[in-house]
């Protein structure tokens, strides 16, 4: 398995035992902080699979650290949260990819990791695939717009218009988006 983790805990004790089970679990431990702050510097300069957060940490408490994390899409998290702070649950499911209730056995450990880590990867490719989709229809309304503009300068028909695009961009040894961009680009300057 072998899984690059960060993790912080504000409690020494707690810090080593953990780190125990993770190893243990399989997994390695890259960088351990006992403080919000350099949490996130070891989290930026280590590129974690996933980071463990108490959720008290001093300077940054685990869930600012785990927002920011978030926010930066730099890893899934997992918050560990002590007894009596089930509230910050509910504040924040949006920030973290799972929880963990103390005191917790290995299994929970094991599974907040791997779920964390799941979802993670989901999120990751609906995020890739959303960018896909967006590039790939501000393309097509780019080749509407740059068809229309030739077949008002030109007289084409739209099929004339969209071959005339296909020509150049094989001539040019470039992309249709590229070739459409600077039609585009052309008119606006009145070229």
């Amino acid at each position: 398995m072998d899984r690059r983790i960060v993790m912080a805990c504000g409690d020494n004790v707690e810090l080593h035992q953990l780190k125990q089970l993770l190893v243990h679990l399989g997994y390695r431990v890259i960088a351990e902080a006992t403080n919000g702050m350099d949490a996130l510097k070891a989290v930026r300069s280590t590129s974690p699979e996933v980071v463990l957060l108490d959720d008290y940490l001093p300077v940054l408490d685990g869930m600012q650290v785990a927002k920011i994390i978030s926010e930066e899409n730099l890893a899934p998290t997992v918050l560990m949260v002590s007894q009596g702070n089930k509230g910050l649950v509910e504040r924040a499911r949006d920030v973290t990819s799972a929880f963990l209730m103390r005191p917790y056995l290995e299994d929970q450990v094991y599974a907040a990791i791997e779920a964390a880590i799941s979802s993670y990867k989901r999120y990751t490719q609906l995020q890739q695939q959303l960018y896909e989709l967006q590039d790939a229809l501000k393309t097509r309304k780019n080749l509407e717009r740059a068809k229309a503009i030739l077949m008002k300068q030109r007289g084409y028909t739209e099929e004339q218009a969209h071959r005339a695009i296909q020509h150049t961009s094989m001539k040019k040894r470039t992309s249709v988006k590229a070739v459409a961009e600077a039609i585009i680009t052309a008119s606006e300057m009145g070229i």
